[in-house]
């Protein structure tokens, strides 16, 4: 049997593609069927402005790119049109910048879809990334975090901060009875 000649033009791109998915911290493929073109510049835009790479593939150069990086499980899901979200910063901000972008559109507008997630080199189904949506941004966590860690200190300088104010009211007691 003779094996067709494999195109070098596609040797390149999965090279590419295989570059823009190394090391990413998430990627999210969604089907994008049936947007306008003004809403896919909108959202390549917000993608732009929080360091989201986002672009469309042909499933079989995302099927090659995905071996090539080990990922497996990705082959069921690369059925019709395909584009690509990924951050090598954030895990979350792709999935829940998709999700906001589907609630934007309007209700017949129905085909905008989540069709597989890896987040963290776990790959998750369409309900995983749902959860992974409602979770609060990588900013508001450590912005918990540092209220946390600053609570018990201002409470540690309230408290020595009063007892600072009564010893200077009871001084002030001592030194009134001695004048008089």
């Amino acid at each position: 049997m003779e094996q067709k000649a494999v195109n070098p033009k596609n040797i390149e791109n999965v090279q590419k593609l295989t570059e823009r998915l190394d090391e990413a911290k998430a990627i999210v493929l969604v089907d994008y069927k049936g947007i306008s073109v003004q809403e896919d510049t909108d959202l390549r835009s917000k993608f732009r402005d929080n360091k989201v790479d986002y672009f469309v593939a042909k499933n079989t150069l995302l099927k090659l790119a995905a071996k090539e990086l080990s990922i497996e499980g990705l082959d069921e899901y690369l059925v019709g049109p395909t584009a690509v979200a990924v951050s090598k910063e954030d895990e979350v901000t792709p999935p829940k910048m998709i999700s906001d972008f589907m609630k934007s559109l309007p209700d017949e507008k129905d085909f905008f879809k989540f069709k597989v997630g890896i987040i963290d080199n776990q790959l998750m189904d369409v309900h995983e990334l749902e959860k992974i949506v409602n979770l609060p941004s990588k900013q508001e966590l450590l912005a918990k975090v540092v209220r946390s860690f600053n609570s018990p200190i201002s409470g540690l300088v309230y408290t020595l901060n009063s007892i600072l104010q009564k010893l200077v009211l009871v001084l002030n007691e001592i030194k009134n009875k001695q004048q008089s």
